[in-house]
């Protein structure tokens, strides 16, 4: 017998065969969008690991006033701490672009080459990888930077780098703009020796010997003095609270833990889509199993038989889907993400043990087990009662409708005899929507910041001081600006604070003259809730002091996180002069000696910052919009194909009594819009309430705005769609309906 019920696949699929394919259709997409994303995160954290080592990454680094003394580096390194410095200078490109200018490394944070080799002479430089893609420059170009002339020998990275921020506190890479450049040791002093360089960089980086830790190294760095006699160290910074190193690796493990998460949800939502099907096919079959059961056909034996085909479906689903997640569409699309925003080494595809389990593995597990538990009951009925088709009385609940349209009872009817195709419907509804508010908030969230960056920035330039003047430049504003650090889920981001003068034209704040008190940035209100009369603290890492405020209102200026305080309270709080200041405001560009400055940062420059996160998450937000809009349609077709199926019998009666094909239409199809219609005012803001309450893990390592109001056209964009959708899944069905005869009354009599 079981040889006989074997037989009955082939033919079954055939009947079947466009459901049977879109239902592996849907799998597919679902194990595709997982692999591909969860995948792709495996191969940049586990070829992180396999490179780390390579590169040496430094265990953080430190900057000073004023080089360290050949004494004071003996004394650092006597207990087994390697030093090594990392000076730079930066130089401009064609007023346009700006390249940080580094000696060849020689044992910590070493460059990896992609393509060529070392600079060996003077004139010849390596090039960061990321810098000579954006601005299309290969192996023996010649560039000129910083009035000099260079032949370019290679293409590379380096792992203190590798997210090229031109500072720590950018919210954004801006790879076009900025990049490194490498040379040998005579070639990096013959460009310093040139007029008008700017100031360089006195970077340290450090790996720490066996038993040491950071804090041990910072107090004896603190112990060291300057010519003049003042603390020589500005900043010290660990590689975990470096947003320069392993970025990517970081990044992804978010990636990683959603993706798992949605892609058990999908499945679940598959396990159950298949078994609304078996369901269906049961009972259009109910005669025959009684028959089979009459027969000595044992219970085990039919189980089996109606579980096999959905579990072979899942099976191929999930190979189709883990094959496209590990081919070029997926993982390596997903890599091309990384590679774009992140200056990496190429990184092998590792095809991690369990994402081959979740792919092809998972899915006919989940298949058979759901299925086993919901067609088990079904097959307990006794072989008289299959082979009659009777309907148990809770099939059909009793309950009265106070209406007096014939049309409006019996849809109401319809729908409560189809409520699992219903809810099916719904879920499958509620999870694409989660998929596509997803993508949606990414948009919303991107071009957010890059308005209101550009918007909330009312000055032209601002010049951050090395070596402040005395004097504040004609028509500008001075102000006192510090870096501070907060905790966002286990991300080290940098607050910056500025110091204003009263009425201050650049800068809606109005802080208080009260070194207590503080007004927060509307960034820093949206990621962290922050209100008035609140109590928030920051961190000073380099002298690991922290320093609290009352939060004494909110401003709106969405770059970065940002306090703002009275200026002469904030000299009083961090022991400045009474007339200090290191940064300057300005409409117009100054001509400041380049010596002088940390950094120029214009209007411009930010409004491109903030036009890149546009351009990184474009991937991903088309992915999941066009991935939750596939499985949204499949799922919708399929239950409402199903749920005709199912009325095929009073479809055929009705048809005898001389029903229209456009009466049947009503009856049958757009008794379906009220639950579609009901379904998405409900799941598209619970899917939106969901999405929001997740999304700020996914940008926790960012400092920045995270505006996700979406304006009512949005909403009714979403709505308008879902019911595209469903009427042309009607329009689909009703070929189906005419495919229904009188004849099936036949078939189906006693």
């Amino acid at each position: 017998m079981r040889k006989v019920l074997r037989k009955r696949l082939p033919r079954v699929l055939k009947a079947g065969w466009g459901r049977y394919l879109a239902l592996t259709l849907v799998i597919a997409m679902g194990i595709y969008l997982v692999i591909g994303i969860v995948g792709a995160a495996e191969t940049v954290i586990h070829g992180t690991d396999e490179k780390r080592e390579e590169f040496n990454t430094q265990d953080g680094f430190f900057t000073v006033f004023q080089p360290l003394s050949d004494n004071d580096i003996k004394e650092l390194t006597k207990d087994g701490t390697q030093l090594q410095e990392e000076f730079s200078t930066d130089l401009s490109v064609n007023h346009e672009t700006k390249l940080r200018m580094f000696k060849n490394r020689e044992n910590i944070d070493k460059l990896i080459l992609s393509d060529g080799r070392l600079a060996e002479k003077d004139g010849e430089c390596v090039l960061e990888k990321r810098y000579a893609e954006c601005n299309k420059i290969s192996v023996g170009d010649e560039l000129t930077a910083g009035g000099i002339s260079f032949t370019v020998t290679g293409i590379g990275c380096v792992s203190d780098y590798e997210q090229p921020k031109d500072k720590l506190s950018d919210t954004a890479v801006q790879s076009e703009y900025f990049g490194l450049i490498f040379v040998t040791d005579e070639c990096y002093e013959n460009v310093r020796s040139h007029d008008g360089m700017p100031a360089q960089d006195y970077v340290c980086a450090y790996k720490l010997g066996s038993g040491v830790t950071g804090s041990e190294l910072k107090e004896k760095l603190k112990s060291i003095k300057t010519d003049t006699g003042s603390e020589n160290l500005l900043s010290f910074v660990t590689a975990d609270d470096n947003k320069r190193i392993e970025a990517a690796a970081g990044n992804r493990l978010m990636h990683r833990s959603a993706g798992l998460a949605a892609g058990i949800i999908i499945l679940i939502l598959f396990g159950y889509v298949i078994s609304v099907f078996v369901v269906h096919r049961i009972d259009s079959e109910s005669s025959v199993i009684g028959a089979l059961y009459s027969l000595g056909v044992k219970k085990k034996d039919l189980l089996r038989h109606y579980i096999t085909l959905p579990t072979i479906v899942a099976f191929i689903g999930g190979l189709i889907g883990t094959g496209m997640g590990f081919s070029p569409i997926g993982i390596g699309s997903k890599l091309h993400d990384a590679y774009d925003h992140f200056s990496l080494p190429q990184y092998d595809i590792y095809y991690a043990p369990y994402l081959l389990i979740y792919g092809l593995i998972l899915p006919p597990i989940i298949s058979a087990a759901v299925n086993a538990i919901v067609i088990n009951k079904r097959l307990s009925r006794t072989a008289l009662s299959l082979i009659k088709n009777e309907q148990s009385a809770s099939s059909y609940r009793r309950f009265n409708i106070r209406s007096k349209s014939f049309i409006t009872v019996f849809r109401i009817r319809q729908t409560v005899r189809e409520l699992r195709s219903a809810i099916t419907v719904v879920l499958g509804m509620f999870v694409s929507m989660l998929v596509v508010m997803l993508g949606l908030d990414c948009l919303v969230m991107c071009s957010a910041l890059k308005t209101d960056n550009a918007d909330d920035t009312h000055y032209e330039y601002m010049y951050l001081y090395k070596f402040p003047d005395k004097e504040i430049p004609k028509g500008c504003e001075q102000a006192f600006v510090r870096t501070l650090s907060t905790e966002c889920k286990g991300h080290t981001l940098d607050v910056t604070v500025i110091g204003l003068t009263d009425g201050s034209r650049y800068f809606d704040a109005r802080p208080e003259k009260d070194k207590t008190k503080a007004v927060v940035n509307n960034s820093l209100v949206e990621r962290f809730g922050y209100k008035t009369g609140d109590e928030v603290t920051f961190t000073d890492t380099a002298n690991d002091k922290d320093y609290t405020f009352t939060v004494s209102g909110t401003a709106q200026y969405s770059p970065g996180f940002t306090i703002f305080m009275d200026i002469g309270s904030m000299r009083e709080l961090f022991g400045e002069d009474k007339d200090y200041f290191n940064a300057v405001f300005s409409g117009e560009k100054l001509d400041i000696d380049e010596s002088r400055l940390y950094s120029t940062t214009s209007k411009a420059d930010i409004e491109k910052s903030a036009g890149v996160f546009v351009q990184q998450m474009s991937s991903l937000i088309w992915t999941m919009l066009i991935v939750g809009v596939v499985i949204f349609i499949v799922v919708m077709y399929l239950m409402m194909g199903v749920m005709i199926d199912r009325s095929s019998f009073g479809i055929s009666l009705i048809k005898i009594f001389g029903y229209r094909r456009s009466e049947i239409r009503k009856l049958y199809t757009s008794g379906n819009l009220m639950i579609v219609a009901i379904g998405a005012l409900v799941c598209i803001p619970l899917a939106k309430l969901v999405m929001d309450g997740i999304y700020p893990s996914f940008v926790s390592n960012v400092a920045c705005s995270m505006v996700l109001e979406f304006s009512p056209l949005i909403y009714l964009a979403v709505y308008v769609s879902v019911l595209a959708v469903y009427f042309i899944s009607s329009t689909l069905l009703t070929r189906k309906l005419n495919k229904i005869t009188p004849a099936e009354v036949l078939k189906n009599r006693e």
